[in-house]
């Protein structure tokens, strides 16, 4: 059996390097959890904001359904105004007639 000799300097340089990439991927891990977090808080306000989107977009719907109602109740109302008007002038021509000495 051949005996090899070890080299402390090599043995150092791979200690070295070893803790070196080491480092490295600690500084991978935090990077990780960092990103990892961010997201997190984006998901967390992204789901606020679809909460309050929801409820403005909820709010201006019924806005508009109400401002649409408000506009057709009053067309409805000086529809039905003219033609109540109009009956009324029929049923005073009715009463005319009907009073009348025949």
């Amino acid at each position: 059996m051949s005996q090899d000799v070890i080299d402390l300097n090599f043995i150092a340089k791979l200690l070295q390097r070893t803790n070196e990439e080491v480092r490295a991927l600690r500084k991978d891990v935090a990077d990780i959890r960092t990103l990892t977090l961010q997201t997190y808080d984006f998901s967390r306000r992204l789901e606020r904001r679809e909460v309050e989107l929801k409820d403005d977009l909820e709010v201006m719907v019924k806005m508009e359904l109400t401002g649409a109602l408000a506009h057709l109740q009053s067309k409805l109302e000086g529809t039905l105004g003219r033609i109540e008007d109009k009956l009324d002038g029929v049923v005073d021509r009715v009463a005319d007639l009907e009073s009348r000495p025949s």
